[in-house]
């Protein structure tokens, strides 16, 4: 990125750098390790799997839901950690071979490639079940809010977000829809994995800092955008390659209606989810961040 660029983004990036130490420590701290008498390769994985270079980016969206309201960000360090987890589970899921059969993941062998099938399908089953507990770290003394949040979980983890996307995804590698045009509406069904890992990053710190129903709806739009042009800009910047491998078949809007109408159709999604922060919530460092978060999506595809 040049000087200009980060320039441009100074305000979230130097927040990304401030929290991502504090955030490595709580992922390492709520790692769900085996005992050590079970001799496995079992712990291996999980710290192959989630010591893999990611940006973290949805722990810090966690950690601005809650600033958003008001709230400690260092109190949801260990919900954050949550959403790592269950954003982690979903790869080693979607790199499986009966999913996508993905050889690598950031540039390493995929779990399931190194370690075997059986051990991936267990460590991201493992990484679920440490995640629920967590909202409750912190936030015992605040039950109902704990509570809600572990909901927002379920609901994240099952047939309306990870578990519905996925098959979504099976149903197009298939080849379903693929006598009609991929509309921004298709696409908005077809994401619906990454929606909901964004909507329960940023649910969950609102949720934990004592957000109000209204405010939670406007904020679920929000992270329902973002989640859209997040995945429309990683469309358009594997464009070129996807092109080659998916040929005509249409696979995704990026490809249907090519580069120029993609950058619209973002543009038009970053600029919703920027109004509804602009006219829903004061102004603060965590609006900021998002604010820039939004248009880096933007930069980032261009």
């Amino acid at each position: 990125m040049t000087e200009e660029k980060t320039e441009k983004f100074a305000e979230l990036w130097q927040y990304v750098e401030a929290k991502r130490p504090q955030i490595e420590k709580s992922v390492r701290k709520f790692l769900p390790l085996a005992p050590p008498k079970i001799e496995t390769q079992f712990n291996e994985a999980v710290e192959y799997a989630l010591f893999s270079g990611g940006k973290r980016l949805r722990p810090v969206l966690t950690l601005l839901g809650a600033e958003l309201f008001g709230a400690n960000p260092d109190l949801m360090l260990p919900a954050a950690a949550a959403g790592e987890f269950i954003h982690t589970s979903s790869l080693i899921f979607d790199d499986l071979p009966c999913m996508d059969n993905a050889q690598e993941r950031r540039g390493k062998t995929s779990l399931h490639e190194k370690f075997s099938e059986g051990l991936a399908v267990l460590v991201a089953i493992g990484l679920l079940n440490a995640s629920y507990g967590l909202v409750f770290v912190n936030h015992i003394h605040l039950p109902e809010r704990a509570i809600r949040a572990h909901a927002e979980i379920v609901e994240c983890i099952g047939a309306s977000g990870m578990i519905g996307g996925q098959s979504v995804d099976l149903a197009v590698a298939k080849g379903a829809n693929s006598d009609n045009v991929l509309t921004p509406e298709f696409e908005s069904v077809r994401n619906l994995k990454t929606s909901a890992l964004m909507r329960l990053s940023l649910r969950v710190g609102a949720i934990l800092a004592g957000a109000e129903h209204f405010e939670l709806i406007k904020l679920s739009r929000f992270a329902e955008l973002l989640g859209d042009a997040y995945q429309l800009s990683d469309d358009i910047l594997d464009l070129e390659e996807d092109g080659e491998i998916f040929g005509d078949e249409q696979k995704t809007f990026a490809i249907d209606q090519g580069k120029e109408s993609a950058n619209l159709e973002l543009q038009r999604k970053v600029s919703e989810a920027k109004s509804i922060l602009l006219d829903n919530f004061a102004p603060s460092t965590a609006r900021g961040c998002l604010l820039q978060f939004t248009d880096y999506l933007i930069q980032r595809s261009n």
